[in-house]
């Protein structure tokens, strides 16, 4: 590869980097993760301790489980299974779906997100 190659490739990173910091970065902590199954809420959880709740509906279930301060899902009888592989989250904003059993775990509570700002 040639010089310019590798600074375009930096810089390319560089940007990507910024972008994520700038978006992760601005999200607070939020204060609890309100499940809802097919838009009624089902439970609301507090982040600040662990507990663990089986979701049923007429589906299947789904095991939500918080603990140090994250929400997971830990098991589901849905064939997909994304829910369960999908990352811990903690940041106001963030939330996990199930869509064969129309779940939604949100975390709530906390400030607001950057990315939820206007800019006038």
């Amino acid at each position: 590869m040639k010089r310019m190659d590798w600074i375009l490739i930096l810089a390319v990173l560089v940007i990507a980097g910024a972008i994520y910091f700038f978006y992760m970065g601005g999200a607070k902590a939020g204060g609890e993760a309100v499940i809802t199954v097919d838009g009624e809420v089902y439970a609301t959880l507090p982040l600040s301790e662990d507990a663990s709740l089986r979701v049923e509906t007429e589906e299947g279930y789904n095991i939500v489980e918080i603990r140090d301060g994250y929400a997971m899902v830990t098991e589901a009888d849905c064939r997909d299974g994304i829910c369960e592989n999908h990352r811990k989250i903690s940041k106001n904003g963030e939330n996990i779906v199930c869509l064969p059993h129309k779940m939604v775990v949100e975390i709530t509570g906390g400030e607001n997100p950057a990315a939820d700002m206007v800019v006038g």
